[in-house]
């Protein structure tokens, strides 16, 4: 018995940070992180393999509106300032978010899934999306949109 408490004596102390470490659940001081979400914000640019397109290269410009309707989360695509859809965020499957990085997955009635990553803070904050995607198990693509907080 002595035997064995001399071996696993050293390892205890792993053993406890591990049990107490504290699980990211999307949450930090300010709520849930998928609040930061919550705003209008205009497209600044597209990352893709063949290049970065910035303002009028683009071709077009992009609004996306985030809010919560009083009966759930919501999303808004506007192009060239008309609706291109309304599509309203999932409760099952919720989305997953992470308060260490930032990011965020939102599950669509209509449009799958997209990724976000918040950067910055207050009205400063940028918002780094994936394009919609339709599959359940699918991986983000290497598109990237890039929005700024509307003021």
């Amino acid at each position: 018995m002595k035997k064995f408490f001399g071996t696993i004596a050293p390892l205890l102390p792993l053993l406890f940070l591990a049990i107490g470490c504290k699980k990211d659940n999307g949450f930090d001081a300010g709520g849930p992180v998928t609040s930061y979400l919550l705003g209008k914000w205009q497209l600044e640019k597209i990352v893709s393999p063949s290049g970065t397109k910035v303002g009028p290269q683009i071709g077009y410009s992009e609004m996306v509106e985030i809010g919560n309707d009083g009966s759930g989360d919501y999303e808004k695509l506007f192009r060239n300032g008309s609706l291109l859809f309304t599509d309203s965020w999932l409760r099952s499957p919720a989305p997953v978010a992470s308060s260490k990085n930032l990011t965020i997955t939102v599950f669509y009635f209509n449009h799958g899934k997209r990724f976000f990553k918040l950067t910055g803070k207050g009205d400063t904050r940028t918002m780094e999306a994936s394009d919609y995607i339709p599959e359940a198990g699918a991986r983000p693509d290497t598109v990237r949109y890039f929005y700024s907080l509307m003021h």
